[in-house]
């Protein structure tokens, strides 16, 4: 191994693990890779090194392959199989120029293989060589989450949109079914919404859109789930919520909606909101679709009625519930 030292570089944010049993090459290569730029730590035994990983931020991995304890070969399996370690790189370190323990180490997760002694051009090289790897796979991991996002994301308002609010729906209704939890769902509408597109042009229609998101994602918990269901109607699941809750959480709604007029860029425009309510256990609802459809009813008898109130679903004695003119439920507003 070349011992004369390169220039030292300014520090990167690439953190590299050193694994040997050997005190002399981890110092030396610790040594080399601060020359070079890059942080690094250290481990002598495998047990050492699976406790490092997997607790402190780390890009790529120096691995002897005969260390006291335990395989590198070993530990670079186990490294490559968690799945958080998907973009990490694995260098394996042996004194022994053997064609089959590399391709073992390849096989099993070594994404390359240096034969000591080596020379620091050589080592650096490689390290070079992995991290464009792995900034590679960073990037193409950050695009694929921004895909994800943008795919389960209503463009004009930011809120998760319909697709997504159907998959998580219908997934949160199986669970609160299986261990019998309440689950509320509120369809909100944006009164004569026609109207405003009609009176001041569709821009302001947007900024009411945009405007009226950002009031109910202030208003949910971060359990519970809004998106924007279609034109101007607005779905919130609500986990963990019963009929009760669900009522006072709407009408909190209802009311700051109709507090203030909406700022656009013609001006204040009044806005008010019709929203129905359903829940579960209910007797008659036994899927997600059925609970959309129910809260659409109260929806549409809470327009049917005036607009600018809330109703909920007709539950078993027959009677809908409204709470046009009620009184605050000051007793269930404090558990939204």
């Amino acid at each position: 191994m070349a011992r004369s030292l390169p220039p030292r570089l300014p520090m990167s944010d690439f953190t590299i693990a050193v694994v040997d049993d050997d005190a002399a090459i981890r110092r030396l290569v610790r040594l080399f890779l601060k020359r070079a730029g890059y942080e690094s730590f250290e481990c002598t035994t495998g047990e050492e090194a699976r406790e490092a990983l997997w607790q402190q931020p780390w890009d790529l991995a120096i691995l002897d392959r005969r260390l006291p304890d335990l395989d590198g070969v070993v530990l670079a399996h186990q490294v490559r199989s968690h799945p958080d370690f998907r973009t990490r790189y694995i260098i394996m370190l042996t004194g022994e120029d053997d064609q089959k323990d590399k391709v073992e180490a390849l096989d099993l997760g070594a994404d390359d293989y240096i034969t000591k002694p080596f020379q620091y051009p050589e080592l650096l090289a490689r390290i070079r060589a992995g991290k464009r790897i792995v900034d590679l796979q960073k990037e193409l991991l950050d695009t694929n989450k921004r895909l994800e996002l943008l795919s389960i994301t209503d463009g004009l308002t930011k809120l998760h949109n319909h697709r997504h609010f159907q998959d998580e729906l219908a997934r949160t209704f199986d669970e609160a079914q299986r261990y019998q939890r309440p689950l509320s769902l509120a369809m909100i509408d944006l009164d004569f919404f026609k109207k405003i597109n009609d009176t001041h042009g569709h821009a302001v229609g947007d900024d009411v859109l945009k405007r009226a998101a950002a009031m109910f994602r202030g208003s949910v918990r971060s359990t519970d789930l809004v998106a924007r269901y279609g034109g101007e109607e607005f779905a919130v699941m609500m986990p963990e919520t019963p009929l009760a809750d669900g009522i006072a959480f709407a009408e909190k709604i209802r009311k700051l909606v109709e507090s203030g007029p909406i700022d656009t860029q013609v001006g204040p425009v009044p806005v008010t909101v019709s929203i129905g309510i359903a829940s579960v256990p209910h007797t008659r609802i036994h899927t997600a679709k059925e609970l959309i459809v129910s809260a659409d009813k109260a929806l549409y008898r809470a327009k049917k009625n005036g607009r600018n109130q809330v109703q909920a679903e007709k539950r078993r004695d027959g009677l809908a519930r409204s709470t046009e003119g009620a009184a605050p439920r000051t007793t269930t507003t404090a558990a939204r």
